[in-house]
């Protein structure tokens, strides 16, 4: 959550404490705040509805712990969500273009896992698999944690890793996946890799796998 998202948090919590006839105290408040800021609000009042909805646990006042289990409960789904952004861009947009993703934790999982150009590189649906199940599974770790919130990394493609090599020549402009409103926040907020060297290496890589494949055909 944002401080923008505080007045709102307040009405939340305001109703939920009412609802369990519960005095909210600036302390409580402030305790509640500081476990659920990392989620969304969004997020966060869903989370809430859920516990009032439940049969069982919805007869008893929520603590920071039920509402977290909750928005933990949905990062299946954002996984999921993300990665079938990330595999439409690797099929549609391949690695030789930039790519800016709205959502800024696929940067950093993207990034630890060699970056855009390494992820794209994959030889048949198996690889895609093991990949997949990879990226899910850091996405849901880091999911709702501090990481979420680091600078993006660029995600750089062949084209403007070659162009780095050239004195003088322009940067071409990423390609935005999912909401371009919020992709192009995230494009305001990147930071350079910080291994230009190694991306250079991999550019030259997969240029000549890319070579040796549409040879072969």
């Amino acid at each position: 959550m944002q401080v923008q998202d505080m007045e709102k948090f307040s009405q939340i919590l305001s109703w939920v404490f009412g609802y369990y006839e519960k005095d909210l105290t600036d302390l409580t408040f402030e305790m509640y705040w500081n476990g659920l800021k990392d989620y969304s609000i969004e997020e966060v009042q869903a989370a809430f509805n859920a516990h009032l909805q439940h049969p069982e646990e919805g007869r008893w006042w929520p603590k920071v712990s039920d509402i977290i289990k909750n928005c933990k409960g949905g990062t299946l789904d954002n996984a999921l969500r993300a990665w079938n952004e990330v595999e439409t861009a690797i099929r549609k947009v391949g690695a030789y273009q930039d790519v800016v993703f709205h959502d800024p934790l696929i940067h950093q999982i993207i990034h630890k896992m060699g970056g855009w150009m390494a992820l794209c590189d994959i030889p048949d649906e198996k690889s895609l698999t093991f990949k997949a199940n990879e990226f899910k599974n850091a996405y849901r770790a880091l999911y709702g944690t501090p990481a979420q919130h680091q600078p993006p990394v660029e995600l750089i493609g062949i084209i403007n890793a070659q162009n780095a090599k050239l004195k003088g020549a322009k940067k071409n402009p990423p390609v935005l996946i999912g909401d371009p409103l919020k992709a192009r926040q995230v494009m305001k907020q990147l930071r350079r890799a910080d291994n230009l060297i190694t991306i250079s290496q991999a550019s030259e890589k997969l240029v000549k796998n890319l070579q040796n494949q549409s040879q072969s055909h």
